[in-house]
């Protein structure tokens, strides 16, 4: 991957990590479908023929695998510090200059942080970095079978509106998290994507 595909994927990254370094968990509950409705089944192996329009990316390396629409673009940065493992880019998205997108990253974790912790911090974070974070909802989920929590948010950057979906859940002592980051006036063209995705992440 060349430097500039690198550092358009990071910049992507830099916003939505700046939360999850604090080192805490997470847990909370409340909020209707709105949210993560329809939830695609996930309890068995994802196979390109039950996908119709979605493909597969699958990393080994990591233990994950994802489905996603045939018309987004995945991309993976070069190794970085945080934990950034793919980034999938909405239809017609510029690579130098993304404004819609999900990624996905992991955290190591200090030993014995539950879900609740890890969410306690990701919101005083949010609430610390941005003075206009706006909490819309939040509930608890299954991820991969596993207890999850899910967080939408809206927060302004240099003068333009954003919304966020981050979802996330923990295992051994790793956090996954699962972040689907638009323009706000874009935010529902591209929402069902982005949950149907969020569904499909299947921890090995």
């Amino acid at each position: 991957m060349d430097q500039n595909v690198q550092k358009s994927l990071l910049f992507f990254f830099l916003f939505v990590a700046c939360m999850a370094a604090s080192g805490e968990e997470c847990a909370e509950p409340m909020t209707d479908a709105w949210i993560i409705d329809k939830p695609i089944d996930v309890s068995g192996a994802l196979g390109l023929s039950d996908l119709g329009e979605m493909l597969l990316y699958e990393n080994s390396e990591h233990g994950f695998s994802v489905a996603y629409p045939s018309s987004w673009r995945a991309e993976e940065p070069d190794p970085n510090d945080l934990g950034v493992v793919v980034g999938f880019l909405a239809p017609d998205e510029d690579i130098d200059d993304p404004k819609n997108y999900l990624t996905v990253q992991f955290e190591v974790l200090p030993a014995g942080l539950t879900l609740e912790g890890y969410t306690e911090a990701i919101l005083a974070n949010l609430r610390g970095s941005y003075p206009d974070f706006q909490l819309l909802a939040e509930a608890d989920m299954k991820i991969s079978e596993r207890p999850g929590h899910v967080i939408a948010y809206g927060v302004t950057v240099e003068g333009t509106a954003y919304q966020v979906l981050l979802a996330y859940t923990i295992k051994g002592d790793k956090a996954y998290i699962i972040t689907y980051y638009a323009l706000s006036e874009s935010y529902a063209q591209f929402e069902d994507d982005a949950k149907r995705m969020i569904n499909s992440f299947v921890l090995s």
